[in-house]
């Protein structure tokens, strides 16, 4: 077995055209990826305890996290594909495969700016199960034309009908900064639609809803008082994403390609994607889970990218952080409870919520009902703090470019990552906030633009002698930084050496770097800095 892996490898690393069409790439069929012969996690021992356990279903994901083609392989499940099962758990578990009609409804795709919109692409994906199922109707309405769907589609082929909606939320977002009437319009067209399923509860065998807010307040489901929500059970954090094992057992031959191309070990290549696109985590314990968006994309391109974060901006999100003058530095640990995590977001004024559920903030650690939250991992962190820098840098100066300090600190060149770092904290030439605020605003920017490098970056780290105001980590090299303001390098310098920082990195391989730097509020930049 160990051998044949190895020759695997070998066959891999040889093989230029070994990308070529192995990822599913934007494509949530679960059919046309088995048909095609395409990496397929196998999720399916979670679908069948899912079908198994009860009838009605939701789960909150961040876009773009599989929620598609987990909907599309309980389709095929419930259509008796058994054929597209072979090799999964779930053709080992299944024994029935029983036909049941299914209904997939999706509200993705398009943007809603109007009532009408949300009725004319009701009635469409009606129109299209409707044909699929070779079903007439006659109704006008969505909601009247959706119940009569149910019940004719149980009576025509004699099973309980499966109902499956994705991004059930996306009218609700769409239309949540618009004027308040047409929110609430949305809304109550939606309640009325959603309810036909518990009216036509007789027909029907399985609901599964997915989206990205939770619907715990939003009242759009609250007919459906049975409608059981996973998103936050361990059993099912890992239902979507790709565990670390799971990297190992589809992976493995992925990345050393993928070391090869990037000239790393294979070690550092998986240390570094690991970096990149774990640290998820759905649940009060689990195991983490990687975006399968973007490492799927960076095998795809055999190269490291933003790919989760470029295919939807977070900026209306660091806006409207940035408005109500939340403290950007300190979203790694911030604590939230079950509510602000479950609830809509027009019910609560935390907008931590609504970080962890677009996906910018995830679990970290639970401690008695008290979740602690914090950024997975650097795509997000330093895609984030892009977007801040974007903001707040002023419109006519040149845009700092923040990867050159990623550059420069896994090169182990302290010195030109603190020219780096004194090139960008001149960009904030127009700060005018008064004297005893400069500290605070020094030190948001300053870890601002050390996470929009994408670095691994901790600031105020707490040691057994006090607080490090800046620890900056690569796969080789460790940087302990201590700022002063309107003092010197040198009084920088023997803080840390005073208070022993180092001690906490002691046992760590990669060479430690300490840095004390001076920052003057009447010239407002680093004035100088001592690396020893």
């Amino acid at each position: 077995m160990e051998n044949n892996g190895i020759n695997k490898i070998e066959e891999a690393l040889n093989n230029p055209n070994f990308t070529i069409g192995r990822y599913p790439i934007g494509d949530s069929s679960f059919t046309q990826i088995r048909e095609e012969g395409k990496i397929y996690v196998d999720k399916t021992a979670e679908l069948y305890q899912l079908v198994n356990d009860s009838k009605y279903y939701f789960l909150s994901r961040p876009r773009r996290f599989g929620k598609s083609l987990m909907l599309s392989t309980l389709k095929a499940f419930f259509e008796g594909h058994k054929e597209l099962f072979d090799g999964l758990a779930m053709g080992r578990l299944e024994t029935e495969w029983r036909q049941h009609p299914v209904i997939h409804l999706s509200m993705g795709g398009k943007d809603f700016s109007s009532l009408g919109d949300l009725k004319i692409h009701l009635n469409a994906i009606l129109g299209d199960n409707e044909f699929d199922l070779n079903i007439e109707s006659d109704a006008e309405s969505p909601e009247t034309r959706f119940k009569a769907l149910i019940k004719k589609a149980h009576n025509k082929y004699g099973q309980k009908v499966v109902i499956l909606v994705d991004e059930y939320d996306k009218p609700i977002l769409d239309t949540r900064y618009k004027e308040s009437n047409l929110h609430e319009d949305v809304k109550s067209l939606l309640r009325a639609f959603y309810g036909c399923i518990k009216e036509a509860a007789d027909h029907i065998r399985f609901v599964m809803i997915t989206g990205i807010t939770k619907f715990s307040h939003v009242n759009i489901f609250s007919g459906l008082n049975n409608l059981r929500d996973i998103s936050l059970l361990p059993e099912y954090n890992a239902i979507c994403g790709i565990t670390e094992s799971e990297m190992a057992e589809y992976f493995s031959e992925d990345i050393a390609v993928f070391a090869q191309r990037n000239c790393m070990t294979p070690e550092d290549a998986k240390k570094e994607i690991k970096l990149q696109y774990d640290g998820y985590r759905f649940a009060s314990e689990g195991e983490n889970i990687y975006n399968p968006f973007s490492t799927l994309n960076a095998f795809a391109n055999m190269r490291f990218g933003s790919y989760w974060f470029q295919s939807g901006t977070s900026r209306y999100l660091v806006e409207e952080l940035q408005q109500n003058h939340y403290d950007f530095s300190n979203l790694d640990g911030v604590e939230a409870s079950e509510y602000e995590l479950s609830g809509a977001p027009e019910v609560t004024d935390n907008p931590v919520g609504l970080l962890y559920q677009s996906g910018y903030l995830t679990i970290k650690d639970y401690e008695y009902g008290t979740y602690i939250l914090g950024f997975p991992n650097h795509e997000v962190s330093s895609g984030f703090y892009n977007e801040l820098l974007k903001i707040i840098l002023p419109q006519d100066s040149d845009r700092f470019n923040a990867l050159s300090l990623y550059r420069y600190a896994n090169l182990g060149e302290p010195e030109k990552l603190m020219q780096q770092l004194q090139l960008g904290l001149s960009k904030f030439n127009c700060m005018q906030i008064q004297k005893p605020e400069y500290e605070y605003q020094f030190k948001t920017m300053l870890h601002a633009i050390v996470m929009a490098s994408g670095l691994d970056v901790e600031s105020e780290v707490l040691t057994p002698a006090g607080r490090i105001d800046m620890v900056v980590r690569t796969l080789h090299y460790i940087y302990l930084i201590e700022f002063k303001i309107d003092s010197t390098p040198e009084a920088a310098l023997r803080q840390i050496d005073s208070k022993d920082y180092p001690f906490k990195y002691y046992g760590d391989p990669r060479p430690i770097y300490k840095i004390g730097a001076n920052f003057s509020t009447e010239l407002r930049r680093l004035t100088g800095w001592i690396i020893s």
